[in-house]
């Protein structure tokens, strides 16, 4: 590993925050930039600026701050990392050392190996060969392909699009087939995934068409990519998304995706399907508890703010049992973009999350995006009387999709209050998340409020509060 000169593992908040700040600031970075990855540029002729902009950002105070950054037509990936975090970052051709900021170009991101033999189209077409069932036959071949990227999470996943060009082996005839491919950082994370995508489409639900799955196409172990067949509709999100100027309701075709999806959702809920990964509430609650006492190192009075909803979550969650909490397979990352809205149906993507756990999780984290759509509406508009009654009209969605749900899965009247604790949880992890990609927004304080809003609707909870 080649050593970073400029910041020791045991350096002070103050000089960790100056480079987190430095990091976000494009324009500190573009010259860096264009220095390491440009290197033979002429410098002292005139010519056009580069533009870089950042696209995603995940900080974790004390351990590290990766950013994601366009800079021109290319990704560039720079990571910061403090204390035992620093021991995890493999080598990098490029160091920023005023910032001790190793840099990648985004196809040699360095947790996913997949990616850079992906975007080769020779390498593609003979994985694909040897995977898709067609080729193994001998039936079809690949002649030609390319891999588009659709989005991609810095050493996490990249979705990408497959277009591939295939020959019948016995009429020599060529026709266009597409994929989809999730890239993973490892295969025991894609294995699980391809398997549950298996369970999924074979389901009762499925083959009743009361909830479309995409259809599992392969599993390319070398690349760490589950291939997919695509399946069509509308985003949700696009549907209830959009709202600007005088603007005081969404798309009415917003209201009947959210009524089509909770029916969609109770569907698979109520299978009777079983995964082998456990998603106990437990686990996260901690975490929550130790990710807020690291941003009260960076913001005292944000991090301290966290961390008694962290410890109200905690002690309210005793209640979950009494209020009938039970188990069966969720999404696990349940919100309005996971949804497709079709005139043939509904279909619910993305399960890389998916496991046994309470299904009120699945809806409160439902919920609780659109509640973060209303306080993004609010402070984009600085809560103009336009953007209050966006907020009222997300709300409305809120409570016909609570009830659709409620209708369709058959619940007992305790569902509910589960499904209120579980949003306020996961407005506390979109907090979080949300300090991690600006950790001066006032987003994750207003996300914070409105999960303390959640848990003052249970039964009690103002009586036992003690602030």
């Amino acid at each position: 590993m080649q050593p970073m000169q400029c910041v020791s593992p045991a350096a002070t908040r103050e000089a960790q925050q100056r480079l987190v700040q430095m990091a976000l600031r494009p324009s500190i970075v573009r010259p860096y930039f264009e220095a390491l990855l440009h290197p033979d540029a002429p410098d002292s002729l005139p010519g056009p600026t580069i533009e870089c902009r950042i696209l995603d950002v995940k900080y974790e105070p004390g351990e590290y701050c990766t950013v994601l950054y366009q800079l021109g037509q290319q990704m560039v990936i720079g990571s910061i990392t403090w204390g035992k975090a620093d021991d995890e970052v493999p080598e990098s051709q490029h160091i920023i050392e005023p910032l001790g900021m190793h840099v990648y170009l985004f196809e040699h991101d360095p947790a996913l190996p997949g990616l850079e033999v992906a975007r080769d189209a020779s390498a593609l077409a003979s994985a694909l060969n040897k995977a898709l069932p067609a080729c193994q036959s001998g039936a079809e071949r690949v002649v030609r392909c390319r891999a588009t990227i659709l989005r991609y999470r810095p050493g996490r996943r990249c979705t990408l699009q497959i277009d591939s060009w295939m020959r019948d082996t016995k009429s020599g005839a060529l026709q266009k087939r597409t994929l989809f491919g999730k890239l993973y950082h490892k295969l025991a994370k894609a294995e699980p995934a391809y398997q549950e995508m298996k369970l999924l489409a074979d389901s009762t639900p499925t083959r009743d068409g009361r909830v479309i799955l995409a259809q599992p196409a392969a599993l390319l172990p070398g690349l760490l990519v589950v291939l997919q067949e695509p399946v069509s509709g509308t985003p949700l999100d696009l549907l209830i998304g959009g709202m600007e100027g005088a603007v005081t309701a969404g798309d009415p075709r917003g209201l009947d995706g959210i009524i089509r999806a909770a029916p969609a959702l109770a569907a698979i809920h109520t299978a009777g399907l079983v995964a082998g990964r456990e998603r106990p509430i437990t686990a996260e609650l901690k975490r929550f508890e130790k990710r807020a006492a690291r941003i009260a190192e960076v913001d005292p009075d944000l991090g301290t703010r966290l961390g008694e909803l962290a410890k109200a979550l905690r002690a309210t969650s005793e209640n979950l049992s009494t209020w009938g909490a039970e188990v069966s397979l969720i999404h696990g990352d349940c919100k309005p973009s996971q949804f497709l809205i079709g005139s043939e149906g509904v279909a619910i993507l993305d399960f890389d999350h998916c496991g046994m756990s309470d299904p009120a999780n699945d809806v409160g984290t439902f919920l609780a995006t659109l509640r973060q759509c209303g306080v993004r509406q609010s402070l984009k508009a600085h809560g103009s009387a336009f953007a209050v009654k966006r907020s009222r009209w997300l709300r409305q969605l809120e409570q016909r999709f609570l009830d659709a749900y409620y209708t369709a899965s058959n619940r007992e009247t305790e569902f509910r209050l589960r499904a209120i604790w579980y949003e306020a949880a996961a407005l506390m992890r979109k907090a979080l998340r949300a300090f991690g990609r600006s950790p001066w927004s006032p987003l994750p304080s207003a996300l914070m409020d409105e999960a303390w809003s959640c848990l003052e609707e249970l039964p009690g909870f103002l009586l036992n509060r003690t602030d």
